[in-house]
């Protein structure tokens, strides 16, 4: 049974929410030093690298920061290369590309209509 490509944008955007309220009112030093929140946000971004990866090749291009599969390579050096993570990298994702990310998937969301189609 497949699983509508609508699912993984609702995934995408809860997880963009969550990444959002877990850095909010951070700085980078008590980013890194939070083991739990790092942790977190990393999880997180994993579920939107797969969620990228799940949708059509023209809600990805509704969305700029989903284009050119940067969430989906960033969730593969996640779950891959792990040791090879840069917290700062991290960070940036997490509060400029991220909320970026979650204005174009909401806004492809309310474009949507209920038959999927944008």
């Amino acid at each position: 049974m497949s699983r509508s490509w609508l699912l993984y944008l609702d995934d995408l955007i809860a997880s963009a929410e969550k990444i959002g309220r877990l850095v909010a009112g951070r700085s980078l030093d008590t980013f890194t030093t939070d083991e739990a929140v790092f942790d977190a946000v990393l999880f997180n971004l994993q579920v939107i690298g797969e969620a990228v990866k799940r949708l059509p090749d023209a809600a990805r291009a509704a969305m700029p920061e989903a284009s050119g599969s940067g969430p989906a390579r960033l969730r593969d050096l996640i779950a891959h290369r792990y040791f090879a993570l840069d917290p700062e990298i991290i960070w940036e994702v997490a509060t400029i590309h991220v909320p970026a990310l979650l204005a174009e998937a909401r806004r492809l969301e309310a474009d949507t209509d209920d038959s999927g189609i944008a």
